[in-house]
């Protein structure tokens, strides 16, 4: 990961991630009532997203609960090979290193770097900053790429619905390109 993160008016200025995934995702869904919502943009090579996270998702109060904090590495990772690559894939091992409290309601930076891809298989760095650029957690996954058909029978929505997400993330907006 870079020794600093982006700043938030610099994440601003980023090509945003056109992609909305078509089911429920707890974490990038914008329909789902209890999701964390999150909006990624483009990086050079991967994303970046600013969020913050309800005390809701607390484990000790005023901590963001471990699983949150995975989940959050987990889906950044997946957006990054979205945006990078238009492959959806499906995370093989998760490592997390959890560095300090990740406090509940305070701004933060995830950041997802492609480290290397090559299909069938892809590694993925992510890190959560603080607002004064701390590293408070930090992970690394791999990934396999099965058949796009396949995943989208298991998620039940029609292959060119998920061909057209994938599509839409590596899109750039006019303003961006």
């Amino acid at each position: 990961m870079p020794d600093a993160p982006l700043t938030k008016d610099a994440i601003a200025a980023l090509p945003p991630v056109l992609g909305r995934w078509p089911g429920t995702c707890f974490v990038c869904s914008p329909g789902h009532p209890h999701g964390l919502g999150l909006r990624f943009h483009h990086t050079e090579d991967g994303v970046v997203c600013t969020t913050a996270i309800s005390a809701h998702y607390c484990g000790f109060d005023g901590m963001v609960h471990g699983g949150i904090i995975s989940t959050l590495m987990d889906e950044t990772a997946a957006y990054a090979l979205f945006a990078r690559y238009g492959k959806l894939g499906v995370t093989r091992e998760l490592t997390t290193r959890f560095l300090k409290p990740v406090p509940t309601g305070a701004e933060l930076t995830v950041q997802g770097r492609v480290a290397s891809y090559t299909p069938p298989t892809a590694e993925v760095t992510m890190a959560i900053y603080d607002q004064s650029g701390e590293v408070l957690a930090e992970a690394k996954s791999s990934w396999s790429f099965p058949r796009l058909s396949r995943i989208a029978a298991l998620a039940g929505v029609k292959e060119e619905v998920l061909q057209q997400f994938l599509d839409d993330c590596q899109r750039m907006d006019a303003e961006h390109a």
